[in-house]
């Protein structure tokens, strides 16, 4: 394998596929980073054996090849080479030599021919979509997908494309995050559990101009993701998934319509001393058109007036602040609605008007 190309897209390929090489696995040759060299370029490739990440990138290729290279010490050694084009020649012994400018460095690697490369047939149901669309169902819903549950369709986020509408869901025991999209030009039916980790990493290969596609396909029990540069491949989790439409609470005794960068604003607040209490404890006393935030620890209290437009009885409910304050890091639109059952049912939260988002958080119950 002989080949050159800039040594800084050999280094940002090498830096984004290396998030997901496996760390500490008894298969050794899954700390490397695989090299492939033919006539179509460069390709640079990381697996931990669930997810893999693959970038092609623009290099002269005078003689094909492969090989696995050791992933971290490769990263390293890019990171410190001069900018520029850079040379790359491989040996019979799998020696790996990288001259750029006055640099040269000589990496042991070992044949390729044991690396899982994934499988490229099977997938259908494509689905495409704006990059930062894509990157805001996974922002808007990851943060309720549990890395741990006995449950283990848990771990996962929901896609559930139905009717020209895809719903991204996250979900535990103590909350909830529905995320809707209109997929108008897709009539087909998708359902697919994708791991909470593949769904991070997902949302960092997303970029923010509208103008760039992401591209979703699907197996039996596997995803592969395309973008201009990347493409993802991840196992799904198997098995049926909760029905999320049922834990929706239809009964509403209380509405409520707030600010949200106001109600945001004020949840953080309050969360600076409810952090730093034994019970992570926010209090919501809702009133006619008032809502009072409030917390208590041994090291102070705190107080939060808000103005809302109130319909229904008045209600005292307290939640743990750390899942009120991850909704609030994410709900979108200029106001939100707050919809509440009693003090110990859950609470809805979600945009005046449509469909786009749904939060659910449920109540700590209190002796106050």
């Amino acid at each position: 394998m002989r080949f050159s190309c800039d040594s800084k897209e050999l280094t940002e390929a090498v830096l984004t596929v290396i998030r997901v090489m496996a760390v500490r696995t008894p298969r050794e040759i899954l700390q490397g980073i695989h090299l492939d060299a033919d006539e179509e370029g460069l390709f640079v490739t990381a697996s931990d054996g669930n997810m893999t990440s693959v970038c092609r990138i623009n290099a002269v290729i005078e003689t094909d090849g492969c090989a696995v290279l050791p992933g971290r010490l490769l990263s390293d050694i890019l990171r410190k080479l001069p900018a520029g084009q850079m040379q790359a020649s491989l040996n019979e012994r799998f020696v790996l030599t990288i001259r750029c400018r006055g640099s040269r460095f000589n990496i042991a690697g070992k044949s390729a021919e044991e690396y899982p490369l994934p499988e490229q047939g099977g997938f259908q149901q494509e689905i495409n979509m704006p990059e930062p669309m894509l990157k805001e169902l996974i922002h808007q819903t990851s943060f309720a997908v549990p890395l741990e549950d006995q449950r283990v369709v848990l771990t996962g986020g929901y896609l559930n494309l139905f009717q020209g509408s895809l719903d991204m869901v996250g979900l535990d025991g103590f909350r909830m995050a529905v995320r809707n999209v209109k997929i108008s030009d897709v009539s087909t039916e998708c359902k697919a559990i994708i791991p909470k980790k593949a769904m991070d990493e997902i949302e960092r290969l997303m970029g923010d101009e509208e103008d760039k596609l992401a591209s979703l396909s699907f197996s039996a029990n596997r995803l592969m993701l395309k973008t201009e540069k990347v493409t993802f491949y991840t196992s799904l989790i198997e098995g049926q998934y909760i029905d999320y439409k049922r834990v929706i609470p239809t009964e509403c005794n209380l509405l409520a319509t707030v600010d949200t960068q106001q109600f945001a604003d004020a949840v953080e607040r309050v969360a600076l001393i409810a952090r730093s209490g034994r019970g992570n404890l926010i209090r919501l006393d809702i009133t006619q058109n008032q809502i009072v935030f409030s917390a208590a620890s041994e090291e102070g209290d705190v107080r939060e007036e808000l103005g809302a437009q109130t319909l229904g009885i008045d209600m005292t409910i307290s939640f743990n602040v750390k899942y009120l304050s991850e909704i609030a890091r994410v709900v979108t639109g200029k106001e939100i609605q707050l919809k509440f059952g009693s003090s110990v049912s859950p609470c809805v939260i979600c945009p005046p008007h449509g469909s786009e988002y749904t939060f659910l958080v449920l109540p700590v119950r209190t002796n106050a």
